[in-house]
């Protein structure tokens, strides 16, 4: 933006001294003259931020820009009327503004004020007006063309929409037929390049009372040990959350049965291997459960996983990547039979190689530490080396390759360290992440990825393919040299909270990726990234019909998807990321917030953003992605929030 703004004045400035051959501060008339100049440079340079580029428009610095630019003009010019041409400080102030009036009256100075207020105008029009949004969206698509590439998605099961799936996999190497967990519980069969549709294995959902926020079925894998004589598997490991209780939260990790007749009976045979009493506020559960080439299950988990003021690595499992022996080989270490109170921990060993072993800081479970999020993670088929997404808070994401017994900077550092970045009080050796952005305002939740190893897509063979939730980008790595700049691959048709949910891989090597979608109705997708001529989605055209009326119950899952994160559960302001915004953020629960804020206030807030209506840049404009009903909606939820909230 400043560059913007520097190149229109250094033009406007030297257009002026070619035009009147003398400088700007020569005289009071030369200076209004000079200021009519820098008014059409200004505004020159607000149009094209606003129309031509993809900067997030901050109304507040524009202005700030423009009032620092005026001061210093009149700085300037009142420097050198009194030191240079010893005038006296009022009579130039006084000449000086009588000039500008007169310049102002005549017709240059006229269309330079009507230029002036254009982008006012635009701006409060493209707040109040959707076909002026409308219109001023497509001149920046016009301008700003994404650049076609090689590459787009097939959907693998047109046949059938998926309620929320959060991942697709085969389950073992010897077996084409894919799994599909959704969020709600479901766990799908599907027979790929078939019509038919795919039939429900296993339901959970009774076992998961409210998934809202991040909460619900996040993790599934198959023990590749556990298949019977035809490859098909025999148990199915899930990792999941359990809200059913109105006080606490639980995380599980539990195998299932899948030999049994019926689905009543698979999900009766429940094995519970982990239960974690966490704080019950729904965020940063990890998600990713994984068999390593070693046999031994590697799951994710977030740094949520722990009861109320419960934060030692020593008496909880979290913010970090564990490794453990659930085919109880007698090699390995026996669980100690005392467990913390908010801990069930059964059904496995601990290999002996586990590299925390002995010390009394860290459980013995974990394989690396000092990760907020890792949701996503894979090994390598090649190599074996273990990859992750480490979704982060207000600022960075990360890409991470773990190794043993490392500690990933967690909580002390995110993203790129800084100067004065603390250490951890463990005596761990710290790992930098291989890769991180900072987030946009829509490049934001990053989804861990594979390295491609099929054949369909040359150039990315060796690529580590990673995308972000939010935007529903792609893009590729190179996982031997670390960068700064990382390639764009494709765009997902679904983004924001219905963006992508997993990247995986068939046993071809081809990627996969799982698209969410609605949370009220099934419309998530199982997509294979392909060549372009191959491909056959493409970005979904809004339905903008509103359901029959108003649910709260579904506003109320819409807020704590899309807000709850930095507004918090009750909208009271105090989200999990709350404080790295490092602005106060509303108490929607105050009714004196919504004495001073209508409902037209606050649909214009969430359409627009922050800046568009003079507030904080943090905000992001929410109008690209919900449909213009699950705005009115979330209007009506938020007032509705004193009085469910709201302590007088």
């Amino acid at each position: 933006m400043a560059k913007i703004f520097a190149g229109c004045y250094f033009i406007q400035i030297s257009l002026s001294l070619l035009h009147l051959r003398s400088h700007a501060f020569a005289s009071t008339a030369r200076f209004a003259t000079e200021y009519i100049y820098y008014l059409w440079a200004y505004t020159t340079a607000s149009l094209y931020i606003f129309i031509a580029t993809t900067i997030n428009y901050d109304a507040q610095l524009v202005a700030a820009i423009g009032l620092f630019s005026t001061i210093l003009y009149a700085l300037s010019l009142l420097s050198w009327q009194i030191i240079w041409l010893q005038q006296p400080f009022f009579k130039t102030l006084t000449q000086a503004i009588i000039s500008l009036f007169k310049r102002f009256a005549t017709l240059s100075g006229i269309l330079a004020l009507a230029y002036f207020i254009t982008p006012l105008l635009l701006g409060k029009a493209f707040t109040s007006d959707r076909d002026v949004a409308n219109k001023i969206t497509q001149w920046r698509i016009w301008f700003n063309p994404v650049d076609s590439t090689p590459w787009g998605f097939k959907n693998v099961v047109p046949q059938f929409k998926f309620h929320q799936p959060v991942i697709a996999k085969p389950a073992n190497p010897f077996n084409n037929t894919l799994y599909v967990l959704e969020r709600f519980g479901g766990v799908y069969k599907v027979a790929i390049e078939h019509t038919k549709q795919p039939e429900k294995i296993l339901d959970i959902s009774s076992l998961l009372g409210e998934v809202e926020i991040e909460n619900g079925a996040v993790g599934l894998a198959f023990n590749p040990l556990d298949v019977t004589s035809d490859n098909q598997p025999t148990r199915a490991y899930l990792y999941y959350t359990d809200t059913r209780s109105a006080n606490t939260q639980f995380n599980r990790l539990s195998v299932f049965d899948l030999t049994l007749s019926t689905q009543d009976e698979r999900l009766a045979s429940e094995k519970i291997i982990l239960q974690l009493e966490r704080v019950n506020d729904g965020f940063h559960n990890g998600g990713s459960v994984e068999f390593g080439p070693d046999g031994y299950l590697y799951l994710g988990l977030g740094e949520g996983v722990h009861p109320k003021k419960i934060l030692s690595l020593a008496d909880t499992l979290r913010s970090g990547v564990i490794r453990i022996d659930v085919n109880q080989q007698s090699s390995n270490i026996e669980l100690a039979t005392e467990q913390p109170n908010h801990i069930i921990a059964q059904h496995y060993r601990i290999p002996v190689d586990n590299p925390f072993i002995g010390n009394s800081k860290v459980r013995d479970e974990y394989w690396a530490v000092g990760l907020r999020n890792p949701f996503r993670f894979s090994f390598d088929s090649t190599t074996s080396q273990l990859w992750l997404g480490d979704v982060g808070s207000t600022v960075w994401e990360e890409i991470n390759r773990i190794e043993k017994g490392m500690h990933y900077q967690f909580p002390h550092v995110e993203g790129l360290p800084h100067a004065d970045s603390e250490r951890n009080n463990l005596g761990l050796v710290e790992q930098k992440p291989f890769y991180t952005y900072q987030h946009t305002a829509y490049d934001r939740a990053v989804i861990g990825g594979v390295i491609y190893r099929g054949q369909q897509l040359k150039t990315l063979v060796g690529q580590y393919i990673f995308a972000d939730n939010y935007s529903a980008k792609m893009f590729s790595l190179d996982p031997n040299n670390q960068q700064s700049e990382v390639r764009f691959i494709a765009r997902a048709n679904q983004y924001a909270q219905r963006g992508i949910s997993s990247v995986t891989q068939l046993n071809n090597g081809e990627i996969l990726i799982t698209t969410l979608g609605a949370a009220s109705e099934p419309s998530g997708q199982v997509l294979q990234l392909v060549p372009i001529e191959q491909a056959n989605v493409i970005e979904d055209t809004p339905d903008d019909t509103p359901p029959a009326g108003y649910d709260e119950k579904i506003v109320a899952s819409l807020f704590a998807v899309n807000c709850a994160r930095c507004h918090g559960v009750k909208g009271d302001g105090d989200g999990p990321d709350a404080k790295a915004l490092g602005v106060p953020l509303p108490d929607f629960t105050s009714p004196l917030y919504h004495f001073k804020t209508s409902a037209e206030d606050i649909e214009l807030i969430i359409n627009k953003g922050g800046p568009a209506v003079g507030k904080s840049p943090l905000m992001p404009p929410w109008g690209g992605f919900l449909k213009p009903h699950e705005v009115e909606y979330l209007a009506i939820y938020i007032q509705s929030l004193p009085s469910k909230h709201h302590h007088h």
